[in-house]
């Protein structure tokens, strides 16, 4: 019999996706994945990562980021938790460690988890793309072999930057609600240029490792971003204001 381990990370989308492989770390060791998550998600998380038994929770659930999860894998057996927050302002002691003021909200989540940093860049192994719906969403907005993607809204911030990087003659694809979230990776991995604010959608740029030139645009401060590697070109939030 596997045994079972709950993840308790709700939302949001970007970090569930950061965190995904951290579940592909144990259920590797033969661990059964139980992961609790807000009910909006379920059903696209459940499409594209099948191997995980995903468990949805209203987000009008005071409790929803920690105690109603705990009480959901309580109630299945689940005896081993890892909660992923770096912080949480109603559990302050799960930042209890020597290591949280020192290290990137990501890597926290590794750190605590017993799992190598290096997997966050293993994405590619946790995902089962879906080739019919991502040429759906490819054909719909895509119409000059010439485009630029971007993605500069982000919870309750729209960044801005200089439009002038994007060469006059090329089209600019804006990344839209429609679909599912990796419904939009034909699309970004095939663009000539990338142009994305701290998001989900930089999140999984970065750990599939596509290689285009992709422009960040960050949108909080140094603590709060996450750890990239792949040669990202760092340009100014125009809609941010920074006192130094």
């Amino acid at each position: 019999m596997k045994k079972k381990l709950g993840l308790i990370q709700t939302g949001g989308l970007g970090d569930i996706h950061i965190a995904l492989p951290i579940a592909l770390f144990y259920h590797k060791k033969n661990f059964e994945i139980y992961w609790p998550i807000i009910e909006n998600w379920v059903t696209q998380m459940k499409h594209y990562v099948p191997w995980i038994n995903w468990i949805g929770i209203s987000r009008e659930n005071k409790d929803q980021a920690y105690n109603e999860p705990v009480k959901i894998l309580d109630s299945i057996g689940v005896e081993k938790k890892i909660p992923l927050y770096n912080f949480l302002r109603s559990k302050p002691e799960l930042s209890n460690t020597p290591y949280f003021p020192f290290v990137p909200f990501d890597k926290f989540k590794y750190i605590k988890a017993g799992v190598p940093f290096f997997y966050k860049w293993k994405l590619n192994e946790c995902i089962k793309r879906d080739t019919h719906r991502e040429d759906e969403i490819f054909n719909r907005f895509v119409k000059n072999k010439n485009f630029v993607v971007t993605h500069i809204k982000a919870s309750n911030h729209t960044a801005a930057f200089d439009l002038s990087l994007i060469p006059k003659d090329f089209q600019v694809v804006e990344i839209t609600n429609d679909g599912f979230v990796l419904d939009w990776l034909k699309v970004i991995e095939k663009a000539k240029m990338l142009f994305m604010t701290n998001s989900v959608m930089a999140n999984i740029t970065e750990q599939l490792n596509f290689e285009n030139t992709k422009y960040y645009i960050p949108r909080l401060n140094m603590i709060t971003n996450p750890v990239f590697i792949n040669n990202w070109i760092w340009i100014k939030n125009e809609n941010l204001k920074i006192k130094i």
